[in-house]
């Protein structure tokens, strides 16, 4: 039977099914956009996919059970019966996959889980229905019509959720005037007007004890509310903990002090209920600890059961070697990419044309010689250092890489670029990326400490290939970059995020970026990357020497740099096509010809 809970916007269906995702049954979770009911389930460890376009968590008997705790009437959709004896890769001795209890009637997803069907009706606002209200919106579901939706998209303050298919309305009197009168609903909205951040109730506090099973961690109890619990979520090293149900974040003196501008700018206290010498410096979490944590836990929601054992073999020898976090991503996905290929069976009993039929695959569906190439690493690596197959090497000759010329801005373009930019930070960080040519990481993790002011460098720390290197400080910057020191105040990062100790986001400069170029009207799709390009180009152009830019660049080959010799105007443009120098010839020879006419009649 059909359970429901209610909601602000009424009553709201939570139905389940089993799914396939990410090589593994899962327990498929839907029901309309619920700010409360997301909160519960993200609590059980729930996680959104975008491509069934519901909640999901773990296809076990312990998870049903939480998930029926909290939500004690539920409504099951039976799948076809072939679907239910399917067991998952890998599993097909065990008993992982007994399936949870079906409905005795097979039934649609809930309503909510895909999109409305297309309306004809002029007046399909009408029938448009508030849902709830969560943060600084007001949920609303509008069945969909071309131009009611086109409607809604041009009012400021509106945006379509595409994860959860609903509308976002801004919490404004403006805003609710105009789409109620574009709906034809007056009154279909609350009066609840957003003032600032969600007021804190008479218990809401930040509590902080410490966690008996790692003095690295302190426990941190959080109030119901959404702004607060995004920023904590979004600390380096923060983790949620269902068996304690609090969030593990680590015990330095940096975070704990970051927790008290939270509850300050919240208007909340903050508990503190952490022994003597609880907080340790030695706690505060590396970048390069927070990357490879990242990297662990990516590679841990992809690894379906069936691979776990080869894979989690394949990650500790990738972590003993000291091998990057983008090292660890790219190979583990290339080790289970092969192994679904395999149908998880034990990479030790696989031959080489089997490995050969997999690659060839690869390039068939469309993907490209790089991935088939970290492919062909990833599984060498494998059979040589995890079986320890003495000189094993899968003798394969490589896909030939596509050659693609990088985009570049020129000059004038950049000047553009800069003059869109008025946030000062932004600005600083934009024109460091070109007047440096470093890489966007390389950029965002620098530190104060590494400005070499009196000598006009910049120290870059472990940079690619875990490589230091030296590269220019722009002298035309100096003085800007000192009142940006003053004005900021950061002491640890160059560009420091919003909080102490923790860098700028890499997605924030993008984003930067991409305003930019869009304010200054270019057609090109540059990046902050195509900033390095266009370094290396204009000192190209300039007459610098390949040597002294293959260093600054920081690229371990000559070959590498040399790409930029493709790029750079000087001397293409000296080169004549020999079209144009045929036609000027004909053109001359022509014009000679009518001269000799014009000379024979004057005598």
């Amino acid at each position: 039977m059909a359970g429901s809970n209610q909601g602000p916007g009424g009553d709201f269906t939570i139905s389940i099914r089993k799914i396939f995702h990410r090589d593994a049954a899962r327990i498929g979770i839907f029901f309309n956009f619920n700010e409360e009911i997301k909160q519960k389930v993200k609590a059980l460890g729930g996680r959104w996919s975008q491509s069934k376009k519901c909640w999901y968590i773990d296809y076990d008997v312990a998870s049903y059970q939480a998930l029926k705790n909290v939500f004690p009437e539920i409504e099951i959709i039976r799948e076809a019966e072939a679907e239910l004896n399917r067991t998952a890769p890998g599993l097909e001795n065990g008993h992982d996959n007994a399936p949870i209890a079906i409905a005795d009637s097979e039934r649609p997803p809930a309503a909510g889980a895909g999109h409305n069907p297309p309306l004809t009706d002029e007046n399909a606002g009408l029938k448009a229905e508030y849902l709830s209200t969560t943060g600084k919106y007001w949920v609303l579901k509008v069945p969909y019509q071309e131009q009611v939706c086109l409607g809604l998209k041009a009012i400021k303050g509106v945006y379509w959720n595409k994860p959860h298919k609903a509308w976002m309305v801004y919490r404004h009197v403006a805003v609710k005037t105009r789409v109620e009168a574009l709906l034809g609903r007056p009154g279909l909205l609350p009066a609840d007007y957003w003032t600032g951040p969600e007021p804190a109730g008479p218990d809401a506090k930040i509590v902080v004890e410490a966690h008996e099973a790692d003095k690295r961690v302190m426990q941190v109890r959080l109030p119901a509310i959404s702004s607060v619990i995004h920023i904590v979520k979004r600390f380096a090293g923060s983790r949620y903990s269902k068996a304690q149900a609090c969030y593990l974040l680590p015990s330095s003196p940096l975070v704990f002090e970051n927790l008290l501008k939270i509850a300050e700018d919240n208007g909340l206290t903050l508990e503190n209920h952490l022994p003597e010498k609880y907080l340790n410096k030695r706690f505060t979490p590396s970048r390069r600890k927070v990357e490879l944590s990242l990297a662990m836990d990516n590679v841990r929601n992809l690894t379906p059961p069936g691979a776990r054992v080869y894979v989690d073999a394949f990650t500790d020898l990738m972590l003993a070697t000291n091998k990057s976090a983008s090292t660890i991503r790219t190979y583990s996905h290339a080790l289970i990419s092969f192994l679904r290929f395999t149908g998880y069976r034990d990479p030790a009993g696989i031959e080489r044309k089997e490995i050969i039929k997999y690659l060839g695959g690869m390039i068939l569906k469309g993907l490209t010689p790089s991935t088939a190439s970290n492919c062909v690493n990833a599984l060498n690596l494998y059979y040589s250092e995890v079986l320890q197959i003495p000189h094993f090497q899968i003798d394969l000759p490589r896909p030939k890489k596509e050659y693609k010329l990088p985009v570049v801005v020129t000059q004038e373009e950049c000047i553009a670029i800069f003059d869109q930019i008025n946030n000062p930070k932004h600005k600083m960080v934009i024109m460091m990326a070109y007047g440096t040519g470093l890489r966007r990481s390389e950029l965002l993790g620098l530190k104060w400490e590494d400005i070499l002011f009196d000598e006009y460098k910049i120290h870059v720390r472990s940079g690619k290939g875990k490589k230091d290197r030296m590269v220019m400080l722009p002298y035309s910057i100096v003085a800007a970059l000192l009142s940006y020191r003053e004005l900021y105040k950061s002491s640890f990062y160059l560009f420091e995020g919003q909080y102490k100790g923790e860098p700028y986001s890499g997605q924030s400069v993008a984003n930067v970026m991409r305003r930019a170029v869009k304010a200054a009207g270019l057609e090109k799709k540059a990046t902050v990357h195509t900033l390095r390009h266009a370094f290396a180009t204009h000192l190209l152009e300039a007459g610098t020497d390949l040597r002294f830019i293959q260093a600054l660049l920081g690229h371990s080959s000559i070959k590498t740099t040399t790409i930029y010799t493709h790029l750079t105007r000087r001397g293409v443009d000296k080169i004549r096509s020999p079209l144009d120098k045929l036609m000027d010839e004909r053109k001359k020879n022509e014009n000679e010809e009518e001269d000799d006419e014009g000379n024979e009649k004057k005598l």
